[in-house]
């Protein structure tokens, strides 16, 4: 952990990177302190090594984080949380509903970052999703709802994607008949008599 914090120090990106596969769940607690700093940098790097070694512990300051003033925190909180599901997935994880509410933040780069990390979470993220498409005015919000659903790929997606077959916002509907013509749902048999 000495090692990681003075790489994030000299502000050595590299070096830190290289530091983050050396943590262990034995520095956790030592992240999550960091992840209080008032430095960006150390607030940053406290995520980006929660990622790699955090425990269910860490999901509600993960979720705090998801408001950070700065952008590329929230976005690395979000994927910071992806992680964590996919080593201890919960088919009830409140945090997934904190990132699909950043389907419509008011950065790109956050956006992107939560709809990858809601699609990369599979089926979990489902009903986080589909409540973005019923609830939600944010048409941004809701064609990445529906391109997150078309990734995740399975038939629990393929049900929240067959209303949206209908959906007013074409992008919508677009996302919708990829995603279940890419799962074979929309093919037709010609029958010849």
């Amino acid at each position: 952990m000495e090692e990681y914090l003075q790489a994030i120090a000299r502000g050595d990106d590299d070096a830190t990177e290289r530091q983050v596969q050396q943590l262990t769940a034995g520095d956790e607690d030592a992240l999550l302190q960091l992840a209080n700093a008032t430095d960006v940098d150390e607030r940053w790097w406290a995520v980006r090594g929660l990622a790699e070694v955090g425990t269910v512990r860490c999901l509600p300051l993960l979720e705090a984080r998801l408001s950070d003033p700065d952008r590329s925190i929230r976005a690395a909180a979000a994927m910071a949380i992806g992680k964590q599901v996919a080593r201890e997935p919960t088919p009830e994880v409140a945090a997934l509903d904190a990132i699909a509410a950043l389907l419509s933040d008011p950065d790109g780069l956050v956006r992107q970052a939560a709809a990858d990390t809601l699609a990369q979470c599979g089926n979990p993220a489902v009903p986080a999703l589909v409540n973005v498409l019923r609830t939600s005015n944010h048409e941004g919000a809701r064609t990445r709802a529906a391109g997150a659903l078309r990734k995740i790929g399975t038939m629990q997606s393929a049900a929240a994607l067959y209303p949206l077959l209908n959906d007013p916002n074409h992008l919508v509907r677009s996302y919708a008949y990829e995603g279940l013509d890419e799962l074979g749902l929309l093919e037709n048999v010609l029958v010849v008599v």
